[in-house]
């Protein structure tokens, strides 16, 4: 009985000891997969690398295989914290990536043998840090690898492929070229990204959160191989879905946006080919509500996030437009300056009004030709306040929605053709162009033509948008003498002998006018000066 317990007790120190055993020759290893991580993660991206700490979880039943099977077979756990992995060419540069802890697993054997295939990695604050280029001879001198010293063991090297990456609240970071500006930055909520082998495009899946305007962007496509010599070099594709984005948060404007396109590049440079949707878009200073939609060709330069339209093709209402231009960032500005050519060939008046002025029912209706630059400097405060326009326009057989003001138009009309009551004339369509000025929530219009038929007007004036107020000064041309435009018989006779003295240059009647009192209640008059 004594030599069957003794037996027993034997075995069991043996096992605890092979067990024991076990456990301090796969804590062995740790040095060695530090080792290999490091001159992996060196060579891959040619760059120093620091790692705070690394760790090996060997299954319970594992380390009596380590022993006697010398570690095939055997999957083991890694973790590690506090990776910091810095461009040699690049010293002073923030860290290329940076992870707070990683985790994954292999296969022992395999590591051993110098070929590891790692199934997935899962990592914890993730830091991606894209430096600018830089003069490209200088970077592929600084990037040679020095010559080892003499007597120097090399380590062993080991063939990594990672099938698949998982990070969550990760950050990319793509550093400006002047060091004065701030960096642009993506906050991602989850990244996936698949690997399908050595040098190839790594597929990815990604959901970044945008600031302004907030919202969640859904990403999908492919990133890579990976440009060690320049990595703002590296190539980038994908498709992207916006949904349901606030445009509230800019002061003067509002809406829910709604947008897909497609993108490819490098990060540094990336093109962009996009639609999007805006079903109630509206400037809060009038509150109208309008469909706004666009398809645009974009080119971003990715290290400072400058943007150039080429250009953008869009439908407000139902009036298209054209749009080319960019916003960027200029020198010593905190933030972008919106700076657009916009086009518009064949507009409805009435889509413009709606947008720009109060009430439901635009004062005017008819054709459009708009040909102006809009420069939205950064600030905090309404864009109407900052917003600055200048353009020529051309109104095409306007109407105006108020029967007063046109009814004044048709008589003036009548009367400048020497036809007072002609009634059968009906409604007098009228001509109008110009230039314009928009500024501080006035516009200003230094030159003003309008037209209608016996009748041309040359005005200079400005209006304001939020009392509405109408302030113009200029002169009418009739056709017909002043005898000629009136109604009743003796005063006909009773003017025509002062008819020469208002004559002039052709013309039956010139006379100086002027256009003052509210958009609902304009007032028309002779214009007799300061007197």
């Amino acid at each position: 009985m004594k030599w069957i317990l003794g037996s027993a007790v034997a075995a069991g120190l043996i096992l605890a000891g092979l067990f024991v055993a076990g456990i301090i020759l796969s804590r062995r290893f740790e040095p060695f997969l530090r080792e290999q991580t490091i001159a992996y993660l060196e060579t891959r991206f040619r760059a120093n690398v620091s790692l705070k700490s690394i760790h090996i979880n060997v299954p319970l039943k594992s380390p009596l295989d380590l022993v006697f099977h010398k570690g095939k077979m055997i999957k083991v756990r890694v973790n590690g914290e506090d990776l910091d992995v810095r461009l040699k060419s690049m010293p002073t540069a923030p860290s290329i990536l940076k992870m707070r802890k990683f985790l994954f697993e292999a296969d022992l054997d395999a590591v051993l043998s110098g070929k590891a295939l790692v199934n997935r990695v899962n990592l914890e604050g993730f830091e991606i840090n894209i430096p600018p280029k830089v003069d490209r001879p200088k970077l592929a001198n600084s990037l040679q690898a020095p010559e080892p010293e003499a007597g120097a063991e090399k380590p062993q090297k080991v063939e990594v492929l990672i099938e698949e990456v998982l990070a969550s609240g990760s950050t990319l970071t793509i550093l400006p070229k002047d060091a004065t500006k701030a960096p642009l930055v993506f906050r991602i909520h989850t990244l996936r990204l698949e690997s399908a082998g050595t040098g190839v495009a790594m597929k990815y899946q990604a959901q970044l959160t945008n600031a302004k305007p907030p919202g969640l962007i859904d990403c999908t496509g492919t990133f890579g191989p990976w440009v060690a010599d320049s990595p703002s070099d590296t190539p980038l594709t994908g498709k992207y879905k916006f949904d349901n984005a606030d445009l509230g948060v800019f002061k003067g404007i509002a809406g829910l946006l709604f947008s897909t396109g497609d993108f490819k590049g490098t990060l540094d440079e990336i093109t962009v080919d996009g639609e999007t949707r805006v079903p109630e878009f509206r400037l809060t200073m009038s509150g109208n509500r309008l469909p706004l939609t666009t398809k645009y060709h974009a080119l971003v330069d990715g290290t400072n996030g400058n943007t150039r339209l080429e250009p953008v093709e869009g439908m407000l209402g139902s009036t298209a437009f054209t749009v080319r231009g960019g916003v960027v960032r200029n020198a010593g500005a905190k933030g972008k300056t919106v700076d657009l050519k916009t086009v518009m060939p064949k507009g409805r008046l009435q889509d413009v009004l709606m947008l720009a002025m109060k009430g439901d029912k635009p004062f005017m209706k008819g054709g459009i030709h708009l040909d102006f630059r809009v420069v939205l400097p950064p600030g905090q405060g309404e864009i109407a306040d900052r917003l600055r326009l200048n353009g020529s326009f051309q109104l095409i057989d306007a109407l105006f929605s108020s029967p007063q003001v046109q009814e004044g138009l048709d008589s003036l009309s009548r009367r400048a053709q020497g036809q007072p009551q002609n009634e059968e004339l009906g409604e007098i369509p009228s001509q109008m162009s110009g230039d314009f000025v928009m500024a501080e929530g006035k516009i200003e219009f230094p030159k003003l033509g309008f037209e209608i038929p016996g009748a041309e007007v040359d005005l200079a004036g400005n209006y304001v948008f939020h009392s509405q107020e109408l302030d113009f000064h200029g002169t009418a041309r009739m056709q017909a003498r002043l005898s000629q435009m009136m109604k009743s018989r003796w005063k006909r006779l009773a003017l025509k002998p002062v008819d020469p003295f208002f004559a002039k240059d052709g013309y039956g009647m010139v006379a100086k006018i002027k256009i003052t009192g509210t958009r609902e209640k304009p007032s028309f008059g002779l214009d007799r000066g300061k007197k």
